[in-house]
Protein backbone atom coordinates (compact mmCIF):
# COMPACT_ATOMS: atom_id res chain seq x y z
CA UNK A 1 0.00 0.00 0.00
CA UNK A 2 1.20 3.45 -0.79
CA UNK A 3 -0.11 6.72 0.59
CA UNK A 4 0.78 10.37 0.17
CA UNK A 5 1.52 12.08 3.47
CA UNK A 6 1.44 15.87 3.47
CA UNK A 7 3.62 17.44 6.15
CA UNK A 8 4.65 20.96 7.07
CA UNK A 9 4.18 23.75 9.53
CA UNK A 10 0.76 24.68 10.90
CA UNK A 11 -0.88 26.81 8.23
CA UNK A 12 1.10 25.32 5.33
CA UNK A 13 -2.07 24.12 3.62
CA UNK A 14 -1.85 20.39 4.28
CA UNK A 15 -5.60 19.94 4.76
CA UNK A 16 -6.45 22.25 1.87
CA UNK A 17 -4.13 20.44 -0.54
CA UNK A 18 -5.17 17.05 0.78
CA UNK A 19 -8.80 17.78 -0.08
CA UNK A 20 -7.84 19.23 -3.46
CA UNK A 21 -5.69 16.22 -4.35
CA UNK A 22 -8.29 13.75 -3.18
CA UNK A 23 -10.92 15.38 -5.38
CA UNK A 24 -8.65 15.87 -8.40
CA UNK A 25 -7.20 12.35 -8.42
CA UNK A 26 -10.22 10.49 -7.00
CA UNK A 27 -8.31 9.43 -3.91
CA UNK A 28 -9.62 9.16 -0.37
CA UNK A 29 -8.54 12.05 1.86
CA UNK A 30 -7.80 11.52 5.53
CA UNK A 31 -7.05 14.37 7.90
CA UNK A 32 -5.03 12.90 10.78
CA UNK A 33 -6.25 15.54 13.25
CA UNK A 34 -9.86 14.94 12.19
CA UNK A 35 -9.36 11.19 12.58
CA UNK A 36 -8.00 11.75 16.11
CA UNK A 37 -10.88 14.06 17.02
CA UNK A 38 -13.45 11.47 15.89
CA UNK A 39 -11.63 8.69 17.70
CA UNK A 40 -11.20 10.66 20.94
CA UNK A 41 -14.53 12.53 20.77
CA UNK A 42 -12.64 15.74 21.60
CA UNK A 43 -11.03 18.53 19.62
CA UNK A 44 -7.25 18.71 19.42
CA UNK A 45 -7.18 21.74 21.79
CA UNK A 46 -9.37 19.81 24.26
CA UNK A 47 -7.03 16.82 24.11
CA UNK A 48 -4.01 19.07 24.71
CA UNK A 49 -5.76 20.78 27.63
CA UNK A 50 -6.99 17.55 29.25
CA UNK A 51 -4.08 15.21 28.58
CA UNK A 52 -1.09 17.36 27.64
CA UNK A 53 1.14 17.25 24.59
CA UNK A 54 2.97 14.04 25.52
CA UNK A 55 -0.29 12.07 25.67
CA UNK A 56 -1.51 13.72 22.49
CA UNK A 57 1.65 12.66 20.64
CA UNK A 58 1.10 9.04 21.73
CA UNK A 59 -2.50 9.22 20.52
CA UNK A 60 -1.29 10.79 17.26
CA UNK A 61 1.29 8.04 16.70
CA UNK A 62 -1.30 5.31 17.33
CA UNK A 63 -3.76 7.03 14.98
CA UNK A 64 -1.14 7.32 12.22
CA UNK A 65 -0.30 3.63 12.48
CA UNK A 66 -4.00 2.73 12.59
CA UNK A 67 -4.70 4.70 9.39
CA UNK A 68 -1.77 3.05 7.62
CA UNK A 69 -2.87 -0.41 8.74
CA UNK A 70 -6.40 0.18 7.42
CA UNK A 71 -5.39 1.47 3.97
CA UNK A 72 -5.97 -0.98 1.16
CA UNK A 73 -5.59 1.55 -1.68
CA UNK A 74 -3.75 4.83 -2.24
CA UNK A 75 -4.94 7.80 -0.18
CA UNK A 76 -3.88 11.32 0.73
CA UNK A 77 -3.18 11.90 4.43
CA UNK A 78 -2.77 15.40 5.87
CA UNK A 79 -0.64 15.17 9.01
CA UNK A 80 -0.43 17.52 11.94
CA UNK A 81 2.53 19.89 11.95
CA UNK A 82 4.31 17.89 14.64
CA UNK A 83 3.50 14.41 13.35
CA UNK A 84 6.81 13.75 11.55
CA UNK A 85 8.83 15.20 14.42
CA UNK A 86 7.90 12.71 17.11
CA UNK A 87 8.85 9.07 17.63
CA UNK A 88 9.54 7.20 14.39
CA UNK A 89 6.58 8.76 12.58
CA UNK A 90 8.61 10.09 9.65
CA UNK A 91 10.10 6.66 9.00
CA UNK A 92 6.71 4.99 9.37
CA UNK A 93 5.23 7.38 6.79
CA UNK A 94 8.14 6.89 4.37
CA UNK A 95 7.77 3.12 4.59
CA UNK A 96 4.01 3.37 3.94
CA UNK A 97 4.20 5.78 1.03
CA UNK A 98 5.50 9.13 -0.13
CA UNK A 99 6.06 12.10 2.17
CA UNK A 100 5.57 15.58 0.71
CA UNK A 101 6.76 18.62 2.66
CA UNK A 102 4.80 21.79 1.91
CA UNK A 103 7.48 24.39 2.62
CA UNK A 104 5.92 27.76 3.41
CA UNK A 105 7.65 31.06 4.27
CA UNK A 106 7.14 32.26 7.84
CA UNK A 107 5.38 35.55 6.92
CA UNK A 108 2.73 33.60 5.00
CA UNK A 109 2.28 31.15 7.87
CA UNK A 110 1.93 34.05 10.29
CA UNK A 111 -0.79 35.67 8.18
CA UNK A 112 -2.71 32.41 7.75
CA UNK A 113 -2.54 31.50 11.43
CA UNK A 114 -3.84 34.80 12.76
CA UNK A 115 -7.42 33.62 12.20
CA UNK A 116 -7.11 30.09 13.64
CA UNK A 117 -5.06 30.48 16.82
CA UNK A 118 -7.83 29.09 19.05
CA UNK A 119 -7.66 25.80 17.08
CA UNK A 120 -3.89 25.42 17.41
CA UNK A 121 -2.77 24.59 20.95
CA UNK A 122 0.95 24.88 20.18
CA UNK A 123 0.49 28.46 18.92
CA UNK A 124 -2.28 29.70 21.20
CA UNK A 125 -0.56 32.91 22.36
CA UNK A 126 -1.08 35.55 19.67
CA UNK A 127 1.38 37.96 21.32
CA UNK A 128 4.27 35.58 20.71
CA UNK A 129 3.02 33.94 17.50
CA UNK A 130 5.88 35.21 15.34
CA UNK A 131 8.59 34.03 17.72
CA UNK A 132 6.83 30.71 18.39
CA UNK A 133 6.51 30.08 14.66
CA UNK A 134 10.18 30.79 14.13
CA UNK A 135 11.22 28.48 16.99
CA UNK A 136 8.96 25.69 15.66
CA UNK A 137 10.20 26.20 12.11
CA UNK A 138 13.85 26.05 13.09
CA UNK A 139 13.34 22.99 15.30
CA UNK A 140 11.30 21.07 12.69
CA UNK A 141 12.91 22.15 9.39
CA UNK A 142 15.63 19.46 9.38
CA UNK A 143 13.07 16.71 9.95
CA UNK A 144 10.62 18.11 7.39
CA UNK A 145 13.43 18.17 4.83
CA UNK A 146 13.75 14.37 5.10
CA UNK A 147 10.54 14.17 3.05
CA UNK A 148 10.60 12.45 -0.32
CA UNK A 149 9.51 15.68 -2.01
CA UNK A 150 9.77 19.33 -0.96
CA UNK A 151 7.33 21.73 -2.61
CA UNK A 152 7.19 25.49 -2.20
CA UNK A 153 3.63 25.91 -0.97
CA UNK A 154 3.35 29.42 -2.43
CA UNK A 155 3.45 28.31 -6.05
CA UNK A 156 2.06 24.78 -6.22
CA UNK A 157 -1.03 23.68 -8.10
CA UNK A 158 -2.84 20.38 -8.35
CA UNK A 159 -0.79 19.70 -11.49
CA UNK A 160 2.40 19.97 -9.40
CA UNK A 161 1.37 16.74 -7.69
CA UNK A 162 0.71 14.70 -10.85
CA UNK A 163 4.08 12.97 -10.97
CA UNK A 164 4.11 12.42 -7.20
CA UNK A 165 0.63 10.89 -7.33
CA UNK A 166 1.58 8.63 -10.26
CA UNK A 167 4.69 7.46 -8.41
CA UNK A 168 2.71 6.80 -5.25
CA UNK A 169 -0.05 4.89 -6.99
CA UNK A 170 2.46 2.68 -8.78
CA UNK A 171 4.74 2.20 -5.74
CA UNK A 172 4.64 -1.32 -4.36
Amino acid sequence: MSAIFLIGMPGAGKTYWGKELGAAFDLPFIDLDGFIEMQEQQTIPQIFAAKGEDSFRLIEQAALKSIIAQLTFPAVVACGGGTPVFFDNMQVMKEAGTVVYLETPLPILYDRLQETLNMRPILKDEDSLASLLEILYVSRKEIYEQADHILNATDITVATFTQIIDTCINKH
